[in-house]
């Protein structure tokens, strides 16, 4: 059996219109393949039982994914809302780990998704 392989990739967060900017000014996160060992942990499933009904969650671990399968990251600013003057460029995964930003679980959601979702789009088979 023959598997692809690709160690990363630039990914386009579906979030706040990001799809609908011009491809340069989208922001752009580049994903970093996790290994066989990193899969582990990463992300589980988290089961209760509630009265005789099981349920389950998938849970991340956002700071393990934003450190370690997140390279470079193009065109994320965040502005002070105190000091609109004042703004920060977030340029890697280990950058975002420690910000604080309206908007940034679900941006967080979305990166964490696709790093673990562990699937290559047509649009990634035609680059490889």
């Amino acid at each position: 059996m023959k598997f692809s392989a690709r160690k990363s990739y630039v990914f386009f967060p579906d979030v706040n219109g990001n799809l609908d900017l011009p491809e340069a000014d989208r922001l752009s996160v580049e994903i970093i393949r996790p290994t066989a060992e990193d899969c582990g942990s990463i992300s589980y499933v988290e089961v209760s039982n509630v009265k005789d009904a099981g349920s389950y969650r998938y849970k991340f671990d956002a700071k393990n994914i934003l450190n370690r399968c997140i390279g470079e990251i193009k065109n994320l600013e965040v502005e002070d809302a105190e000091q609109p003057e004042k703004t920060r460029l977030i340029k890697s995964g280990k950058e975002l780990a420690k910000e604080s930003f309206y908007g940034m679980t679900s941006l967080v959601d979305v990166i964490c998704t696709e790093v673990c979702r562990d699937i290559m789009t047509d649009a990634q088979k035609k680059i490889s």
